[in-house]
């Protein structure tokens, strides 16, 4: 993979396909949906998709071929149903429903929810189609079972979680260690077991959300005091000429930056780890190389942060010289994105990075074989880059999630 050197602090990496999949990185998967009986989907990839042709082949048989879109809405302050609603229409288009701002006579719109019982922890996901009169006239559902790698990496995304697992990623790979020494049934007793504790600490960031303020000012934090991974947010007020780092405050155990209605920002990231490492940054679902010119490149959507460094992400990724500036707004013409709800979710996922001629980390290889106001598109940032080679892994080490809103008394569309 190559990637590509911004400035000093600001980096970004490409990765070119492998012919093997053995360190392939999981697609960006904004997740949705179902069949008309609750069925598993391996990741949230299969799910929108399944969800995108069971709609549109209901439709067909009523002798339509065009919806509007609703909202999605998550459990609490789950914001990513803004990326729901984007993908959902990317693949309706592609089962050739055309998806219409008005005028069509059925609507769909849906929810998610994440449950856990004493074995399993799956996301649900609810889409229902209405009619003018707001009348039910289908609805679909499909389970996402929280233990696939890719799974726990959108699940993380999608429900705006701040939870390390890199210790507990890297106790499932030692199993692996010991293998000749247990039977196959001990050892995939043993693989159950530790995979459960990771299950169970993604659930606890969902039921019991918490986060670690990293420094006096409580601009910095990260997923708990001992974590190797911390975010800022650096903000630029309308009119003023510098970003500054802006103090977090603490929701109900939910990271809360108080951004207002055309700042700027950008994102701050801290690597204490002995390894580089691959971040993923999205807003509300959607990753920040969703403008980007380059296919590959966007199916990507990593920045590379070597070890023990920091490294700051200024915007949308467009080219290796154009970035767009993340600007807070509450403007009701297109940015280019998908509307927002009341409360957004900036998300930055961490993952194991290594370059040519490296040895993968060992959980790597475990892995390949199992508000109205809204971040919109700002100015152009042009920059030169310069570019060498690496790799991305694709298990989730930590991820942390800082959620804004809009001020009351902003006109609102």
């Amino acid at each position: 993979m190559t990637h590509i050197h911004l400035s000093s602090v600001q980096r970004i990496t490409i990765r070119f396909k492998l012919r093997a999949s053995l360190f392939g990185l999981a697609l960006l998967a904004v997740l949705a949906g179902a069949v008309p009986a609750s069925v598993e989907a391996s990741t949230l990839d299969d799910a929108i998709v399944s969800l995108a042709g069971n709609v549109s082949d209901y439709l067909k048989e009523k002798g339509r071929n065009e919806v509007m879109l609703g909202n999605f809405d998550g459990p609490g302050s789950a914001t990513a149903g803004r990326a729901i609603r984007a993908a959902l229409k990317e693949q309706l288009s592609v089962k050739g429903t055309k998806v219409v701002p008005l005028g069509a006579s059925w609507t769909v719109r849906g929810s998610f929810v994440f449950q856990k019982d004493q074995s399993d922890a799956i996301v649900l996901i609810k889409a229902d189609l209405f009619d003018k009169t707001g009348k039910e006239l289908s609805g679909f559902r499909e389970k996402v079972k929280v233990q696939e790698v890719s799974s726990i990496e959108d699940i993380s995304r999608l429900l705006g979680l701040t939870v390390d697992l890199d210790k507990e990623q890297d106790a499932v790979a030692e199993v692996t260690k010991t293998s000749d020494q247990a039977s196959p049934r001990d050892l995939a007793d043993q693989l159950i077991s530790k995979q459960s504790t990771v299950t169970n600490k993604l659930a606890v960031s969902v039921s019991d959300p918490t986060f670690a303020f990293r420094d006096d000012r409580k601009t910095a934090i990260s997923p708990s005091a001992s974590s190797k991974f911390r975010v800022e947010v650096l903000v630029r007020r309308e009119g003023s000429p510098r970003f500054e780092p802006i103090a977090i405050e603490d929701a109900g155990g939910f990271p809360f930056a108080s951004l207002q209605a055309n700042d700027t920002y950008k994102l701050r990231v801290h690597n204490d780890a002995d390894h580089a490492v691959g971040v993923k940054l999205s807003v509300d679902g959607i990753n920040s190389f969703c403008l980007c010119l380059d296919p590959v490149t966007k199916e990507i959507g990593s920045w590379y942060v070597p070890a023990k460094s920091v490294g700051v992400v200024s915007g949308w990724y467009v080219s290796p010289t154009l970035l767009k500036e993340f600007v807070v707004t509450a403007k009701g013409e297109s940015l280019g994105l998908p509307d927002a709800a009341d409360i957004g979710t900036v998300t930055a996922q961490f993952f194991h990075a290594w370059g040519e001629g490296e040895q993968p980390p060992a959980v790597e290889l475990l892995a390949t074989n199992r508000g109205q106001l809204r971040t919109g598109i700002g100015r152009d940032i042009t920059r030169q880059a310069r570019s060498h080679r690496s790799f991305f892994g694709k298990t989730l080490l930590s991820s942390v999630s800082i959620r804004y809103s809009n001020p009351d008394d902003l006109p609102l569309q």
